[in-house]
């Protein structure tokens, strides 16, 4: 092992170290939570169903972080995890590099990104969710495919037919990387379409994805509705401001990697030098893969308004350190790798001192949710209400997963499924069994009671209960929450009333 370290290059030793400074930097800030990220939480609850499909995604995240839950018992292992698919991309990212520029400047195009925020704010503060997963599996889907379009290969190709079909089987935006995949090969390498290689690929991809696609079918693609429901604008202006605001979050996530890469040319008072274009293949490489992805959203933006979250767009930003060593070549030195490598730096302590601030001083329930005595008083309430254990509980789901996972006995969840019956709910057990109502305000209390009973009457009151329970920040300062619940007993008591 010394004798290893000793035959590694300057560079390579501090990427090495990079990459094991980024692992445990943004796998412990999440420790200053009480409680997991609500996609995390999410996950966990999903890949507990045993299933082929979620309410959002397909399974893929969930079952990863149920796995890894499951066998630690451990939030840390869930923040690892995430830190884990970031460091797998980080890896791939270089390889990528390594096709187009040479070892100092592949090396560089990974730390430059610890100033891009989707690689460490975002996966800090949200955990592990199927935008991390491809975070980590875009760089592979990217690099095995440049392997197969110059150097082909069976075993080239049947990774690339794997990878394809495990990134769909995490997230449908894995389309937005595809159709810059088939732009390229249509553009450059036509020949690809005749060959057998090819659909020997698209056949594996398919192969993977096709437990989850009969499972859609199954369920009338019920899952694609929360993707609508996000998009469905209520109002014209929406159809502007919305592909307008995630433009501009766009910038602003891979606004600290320019800052980084331009900041040298500033000190050093060097002017900025354009490449000239003579490779049309790598030109349009980088443009495609990059650019592409987020005029599609743009263009759902414009057409379908509504809610764009700036993430949906945050992992294709993973050549943005390729691209601009490519585009804007200059000579690095040792002194230039040590500046880069001081930024970087630089960067994750600032980021994380800003971060572990934010997340000590804030009294919010979603980082600081304090479940004992929630879960304790609800059992207490259902108890003097009913004869019966409680087993589901359902309303604000960001109120009622972490009672799920945390609590002491096994609830059942009613997940959102946008109107849809529930596939992983026995309807006859609910019936018979009642359920506890969370929610925060009386209105959204009562829609999630309706929906989740069709079967009442419109003229049934639902008189709800006000709740109150105190959470506290990391120094004691404490907020006070008011929420409202609803004990919904057995269908049969509800019918008699």
């Amino acid at each position: 092992m010394i004798k290893f370290w000793k035959e590694l290059s300057y560079e390579r030793k501090w990427f090495i170290l990079f990459l094991i400074i980024h692992l445990l930097v943004w796998s412990c800030i999440g420790l200053i939570r009480t409680v997991l990220p609500t996609d995390s939480l999410e996950g966990i609850y999903w890949g507990s169903l045993h299933d082929f499909g979620t309410p959002k995604h397909p399974p893929l995240a969930g079952w990863l972080t149920y796995i890894t839950y499951s066998l630690f018992k451990s939030d840390f292992s869930i923040y690892l995890l995430s830190q884990s698919f970031i460091i797998l991309g980080f890896i791939y990212i270089y390889k990528l590099a390594r096709c187009f520029l040479d070892e100092t400047k592949s090396i560089l195009s990974v730390i430059l990104l610890e100033g891009c925020w989707c690689y460490t704010y975002v996966t800090g503060y949200y955990g592990f969710n199927p935008d991390v997963v491809l975070l980590g599996m875009l760089p592979l889907l990217s690099y095995y495919f440049y392997k197969c379009m110059n150097k082909g290969g069976w075993y080239n190709w049947i990774l690339l037919g794997i990878i394809t079909g495990f990134c769909f089987l995490n997230k449908y935006q894995t389309v937005l990387t595809l159709i810059p995949m088939a732009l390229w090969a249509f553009m450059f390498k036509r020949e690809t379409y005749k060959n057998p290689k090819f659909y020997t690929a698209v056949l594996i991809a398919f192969l993977i994805f096709l437990p989850h696609l009969l499972w859609l079918i199954k369920y009338d693609f019920f899952p694609l509705m929360y993707f609508d429901g996000e998009l469905n604008s209520s109002s014209w202006v929406e159809h502007i401001t919305a592909p307008l605001i995630f433009l501009i979050m766009q910038f602003a996530a891979i606004l600290g990697s320019l800052a980084m890469f331009f900041f040298l040319y500033l000190i050093k008072r060097e002017p900025v030098k354009f490449r000239e274009i003579d490779n049309k293949q790598d030109f349009w490489f980088f443009v495609l893969f990059c650019f592409v992805p987020l005029f599609i959203h743009m263009i759902m933006g414009i057409t379908d308004g509504g809610t764009m979250r700036p993430r949906w767009g945050f992992e294709f930003w993973y050549m943005i350190g390729i691209m601009l060593f490519y585009f804007f070549p200059r000579r690095i030195e040792r002194k230039d790798f040590n500046y880069f490598l001081y930024f970087a730096l630089f960067a994750i302590v600032v980021t994380f001192i800003a971060m572990g601030t934010l997340l000590s001083v804030e009294k919010n329930y979603r980082s600081r949710y304090p479940v004992p005595k929630v879960y304790g008083d609800i059992e207490a309430i259902w108890e003097a209400k009913t004869h019966s254990p409680l087993k589901y509980v359902g309303g604000y789901i960001e109120w009622t997963l972490p009672l799920v996972i945390y609590g002491n006995n096994k609830l059942n969840c009613l997940l959102d499924t946008f109107g849809y019956p529930s596939p992983w709910v026995n309807q006859e057990d609910f019936r018979k069994s009642g359920a506890f109502f969370i929610d925060r305000t009386n209105h959204e209390l009562e829609a999630h009671i309706r929906k989740a009973y069709p079967s009442l009457p419109e003229d049934f009151a639902i008189k709800s209960t006000e709740y109150r329970f105190t959470l506290t920040n990391a120094f004691n300062q404490e907020r006070e929450y008011t929420v409202y619940y609803y004990i919904v007993p057995p269908e049969k008591d509800l019918i008699e009333r």
